[in-house]
Formats: structure tokens, sequence, C-alpha cells
């Protein structure tokens, strides 16, 4: 059985269900993914609940003991539990799964890379059949365009009204230049560097107040030739420079990934009923004043982050406590990868009333299995944790941290021993 049989198999039994509990991950593909169940099961007359979570508590799984519950990019790391629970689950997760769950659509089961090729959303949109773009959203909010979509989110985009073109591959294209250049971890000189980008710009007489799709062809090509050239004068490598430029999508005149940003930030407050409303009606105005203050704590926690960093022998990591929210953990610690163009995994961690939330990040070009590693190291501390082989996350009780780091840390010298 292919990926679209099985698809296929668990939207007839969805189908036959009364009504039905959905939890789903509180980030942009985990809101995408519930706005699509919700388009289907209002569809098909189902009554169902919503919730939303950063992760499975076991607590959480105990209270749905015995009961209907359709999982969407939560669950593949849980299987155990799920089970214990005796929960009639449906799991559509495209994250690496503890074990084999019938009743879930796991890309890996069939070959595909949940971590480049399909998100959760995407998933759900193979078994409705509907939704394109929202799923598109979902896979631009797990970075899934980074490196141009490919595998299933390619023939996604097919059926799609989202328009790929070739252009400048930064963030915030609609927004004033001197933000967009600054707000990029790719082009490092400007990174959270203001000043230095309107002294750019102002060199080549171009206003920083304009938007980059305002500029003309002209003004675009003297621009990005710029910043290639004073990229190359400062020693940045040819793969650096190349992912400056390539592949991006467009939704409504509108940047995927913003949307995906907006959404994204919604959820991390809490908002899940705006979010699930923009996506399906496609309002993108109610996102702004989220997105300002999402920008606004992620720049204030990667400053935390950098000034709190330290190192060991195969990882960095810093201890944020409560001065980070555990949402916006893994933007945080990805960011500050990319930005300070660290070359090892990074270990991020901040402290809520019950546990320690954890999210590691680790280099594109570094061989190793973060899902692997933290899962492996948070069951040793008495946690749970799974993810991607490239951004992982896990929880772990109080006063384990130091035990977690030490047992992460021989996670990689191991892998990275035998890779």
């Amino acid at each position: 059985m292919g990926i679209i049989e099985k698809a296929a198999e668990l939207a007839e039994i969805i189908r036959r269900k009364k009504d039905l509990a959905v939890i789903a991950h509180a980030d942009a593909d985990g809101v995408a993914g519930a706005a699509i169940s919700k388009f289907f099961l209002e569809k098909n007359d189902i009554e169902y609940e919503l919730k939303f979570v950063d992760y499975l508590r076991k607590e959480l799984l105990s209270e749905y003991r015995g009961k209907e519950v359709l999982f969407i990019d939560v669950g593949n790391g849980n299987i155990e539990e799920i089970e214990r629970n005796r929960i009639e689950a449906i799991i559509v997760d495209h994250h690496l799964a503890s074990k084999y769950f019938k009743n879930s659509l796991n890309p890996f089961h069939y070959g595909i890379d949940g971590g480049e090729e399909i998100s959760a959303s995407g998933l759900m949109h193979l078994i409705t059949g509907e939704n394109a773009e929202i799923a598109l959203i979902g896979a631009a909010g797990d970075l899934q365009d980074r490196n141009g979509l490919k595998g299933w989110n390619r023939r996604i985009l097919m059926k799609s009204s989202v328009i790929a073109k070739n252009d400048i591959k930064l963030y915030g294209r609609s927004l004033p230049l001197y933000r967009m250049l600054s707000f990029s971890p790719l082009i490092p000189p400007f990174f959270k560097n203001v000043g230095s980008v309107i002294r750019f710009l102002n060199e080549l007489s171009i206003d920083e107040k304009k938007t980059w799709n305002e500029l003309s062809t002209d003004e675009k090509r003297r621009l990005f030739s710029s910043i290639v050239k004073m990229m190359i004068m400062r020693g940045y490598e040819k793969d650096d420079i190349m992912r400056l430029y390539g592949e991006v999508y467009e939704l409504d005149g509108i940047d995927l990934r913003e949307i995906a940003s907006g959404i994204n930030a919604m959820a991390k407050y809490g908002e899940y009923s705006k979010a699930i409303y923009v996506c399906i009606t496609g309002n993108y105005e109610r996102m702004k004043d989220f997105i300002n203050a999402h920008r606004k704590n992620i720049k204030m926690g990667i400053r935390f982050a950098k000034e709190n960093l330290s190192e060991g022998m195969k990882i960095k990591y810093f201890h944020a406590g409560k001065k980070i929210k555990g949402s916006i953990l893994g933007t945080i610690t990805g960011m500050l990868l990319e930005g300070e163009k660290i070359e090892k995994p990074v270990v991020g961690m901040v402290e809520n009333e019950e546990e320690i939330k954890i999210s590691a990040r680790a280099p594109k070009n570094m061989n190793v299995n973060l899902s692997i590693a933290i899962r492996n190291a948070a069951r040793a501390t008495g946690g749970h944790g799974g993810g991607h082989k490239m951004a992982a996350g896990a929880t772990i009780p109080k006063g384990y941290e130091e035990e977690f780091l030490r047992f992460f840390e021989l996670e990689i010298a191991n892998q990275s021993s035998i890779l």
C-alpha cells in the first residue's frame, strides 16, 4: 500500500466518526493541519474539539484514555503512551516515529523524508484532497521551502494557486529594505545591524524605506550584485552566497514564509482560533500585531542566548530559565545557530512550572540525527523527545539539565564516530 492509498483509508475511517478530538502541535504546521481538518470535519458533519499543545504530556494522554483522537504534527514520539491509554488514535505526523502504528500516515514508512518533502499539514491535505495552499503554509512554517519545495511538497504546489518564482530569498520582501536586510541571518554582516544596512543602501542611492518589491529591476540588480560582491570580499563561501537567490513562493502576492511566520506568531501567543481563521479566509492583515510582538521577543531572546552561550566538546548550549518563552525557544535556537555560523549542534533550555523544555538545532552540513540523540538523552533523564534530523525537542524533569547535556553530548559523539 502506498501513501495515497493509506491516506484514503484514513479519510474513510475519519468519515465514519460521529465526533472526534483533534490534538495538534502549536506551531504554523500544526495550525495549518488543524485548519484543513476543521474544513474536512465540518464538511462531513463530524462533531469535534480542537486542542493545541507544544508536546504531548502523559497527563494529557491519560485524559483521553479510551477516546477517539486525531493527532496532527504530534504523536509519533508517544506511540507507546497512546497505546497504553488505549486511545483510538489516528496519527498524522511527519516526524520520525518511536514505533509502527497502524492508523498513522507516516511519510517515512513510504521512503519519504518528513523533514524535507512533506509536512503534517501536507499529510492532512493527502487525506482530505483539499486546501493545498494551507498545506504549503504549513510546509513553509517548517522551513521545508528553504532549499526549494520538493517531493510531495512539489506535487502539492502544482495543484495549488501558490506562485513559484526566482527572486532574492530573504524573508520580508514586503518590508522596508533596512528591516529585510537586517533581519536575515543569511547576510551575517547585516544581521541585527540596521546602521550598517542603511549606510550600504545610501552608498547605492537606494531608499532604505522602499520594499524589495517596490524596487525597479535596475535597483534590484544593483543591490543584489553589491551584496554578493560585499560577501565575496569578506570571504564568504560560494554556498553561503548561493543561498541568497532561488525559488520563492507567494500566495495572493504575499511571501508564503511571511504568512507562515504570522500564523506561527499567533499560535505562539495562544490565538489558535484567529490563526485558523486567517488560514481559511486569507485575511492576513490580522497577523501584523502578532508578528511585531513576536519579532521583539525573538530579538530579546537571541540577545540573551548569545550572551549566555556555553560550549562543550561536541555542542553549544544555553539555559534561559524563564527569560525566554518556551513557545519561541526553537525559533531562537535555530536563528542563533545560523546567525552566529555555529558549527556544532546548539541546545537551548527553558523552564516552566513543571519541567525543562529543550530545543536542539544542527548545522545543515553536519551528518547527525538529532531526533535519535535527543530521544535517547531525554529517556535517560526521565523525559521524552523526538523531532527531525536537524531540529528536535524534548522535555525533562527539573534538575536533570547537566545530566541531559552529558548524555546528549555522548550521543552526538557516538554518531560522529559511526557516520
